[in-house]
């Protein structure tokens, strides 16, 4: 599948599974270059520094075994593994540049991981015919969907609260962890 979605209840470690599971498909080389999508700067600053302080192989941390980018970095070097960023930074980059040849190449990442996917912004809908003949197709596809499809990259979506339009995006969750089962297991 090229788009997934993992349902997990707040609190319950959505960005340590992303680590684990990104140190797993970088170490096999089962993907080269990744892109982290936050909505928010406080969620790309605190998905850095987790990415940057758990441990992964003796005292090695994530980050220095593949390096990591952030929020500070528009731009991340061919070698970059990991690159976090804000979706309103990527809509920037991809919809809105001056010069189309200063875009990133929709091959730039192989792999996106995004967080909190289900703050889609603009809801996606289907045009009526007396609304084609005065609007452009673009004006009812969101731009957070454009930019995700942007990119020839296998998507990941992490929520808590896959609502309809995420659903649309990413497909039904492959996995699910409820805020009841969190609690009943003693995590929450």
């Amino acid at each position: 599948r090229r788009n997934m979605l993992l349902a997990m209840a707040t609190g319950t470690g959505k960005t340590k599974l992303s680590i684990a599971m990104l140190y797993r498909l970088l170490a096999s080389k089962s993907f080269r270059r990744v892109c982290f999508v936050v909505d928010r700067n406080a969620l790309g600053t605190q998905a850095a520094g987790e990415f940057a302080t758990t441990r992964i192989v003796s005292s090695k941390t994530f980050a220095d075994i593949f390096g990591l980018k952030g929020l500070e970095s528009a731009k991340p070097e061919p070698e970059t593994k990991v690159h976090i960023c804000t979706i309103q930074g990527l809509v920037k980059r991809v919809l809105y540049t001056d010069d189309i040849s200063s875009a990133p190449p929709v091959d730039q990442y192989d792999l996106m991981i995004v967080d909190e996917c289900h703050r889609g912004y603009l809801l996606d809908r289907e045009l009526s015919d007396a609304e084609l003949q005065f609007r452009s197709e673009d004006d009812y596809i969101s731009k957070y969907r454009r930019v995700l499809e942007y990119f020839d990259a296998v998507k990941i979506g992490l929520t808590a609260t896959p609502a309809l339009h995420t659903v649309s995006i990413f497909g039904d969750p492959i996995y699910k962890y409820s805020y009841r089962e969190a609690v009943i297991d003693g995590y929450l």
